[in-house]
């Protein structure tokens, strides 16, 4: 009986500490490395530069490949955080200027793209860092605004949002 009674207590005191660190495993932020993006923008750098023969496990979008038009990035902090996100965009005339790429930093994958825009859809970025992605479905136009959310590694939806800004975008040179 009295060996029953310890092989439970152990195998609860064994639960309690699993469950303990568990819980602190998931409470604890790894912290967003300085300068993470460096990496990331030389990814581009030399992707611009080379005509993507390596596209390094990007998905590179056809208009990234096109060699008349130019790219750039933008340094944000999205969710304000302390931590910049990386924004690429098109460098042209347009009056509000369209983003191609948003890349954060996953506490849990490192540097990952979280929205590569295909055909039929642009990413613009509002006052408020607000992102406002417009869709194209033939001559309809569907537009849904997101803001980035750190914590919980997401860009949930939000109501309305205001107009695309021009920002200056630092080319890939």
């Amino acid at each position: 009986m009295r060996n029953h009674t310890i092989k439970n207590q152990i195998k609860f005191l064994a639960i309690t500490l699993a469950t303990v660190i568990l819980l602190a495993g998931c409470s604890l932020k790894k912290p967003v490395p300085k300068n993470w993006y460096d990496v990331t923008l030389e990814t581009y750098r030399e992707g611009f530069r080379t005509g993507w023969k390596d596209e390094q496990g990007l998905k590179i979008t056809d208009e990234q490949k096109d060699p008349n038009n130019k790219f750039g990035y933008l340094l944000r902090d999205l969710d304000g955080d302390g931590a910049s996100e990386v924004l690429i965009g098109i460098i042209d005339d347009s009056t509000e200027t369209k983003f191609t790429n948003i890349i954060i930093w996953h506490r849990d994958f490192g540097a990952r793209v979280v929205f590569t825009t295909g055909e039929g859809y642009y990413l613009y970025l509002c006052d408020n860092n607000v992102i406002r992605q417009d869709s194209w479905y033939g001559s309809e136009t569907q537009t849904q605004y997101m803001v980035y959310n750190s914590d919980e590694n997401s860009f949930p939806i939000v109501d309305g949002g205001s107009n695309p800004q021009k920002v200056t975008l630092t080319p890939f040179e």
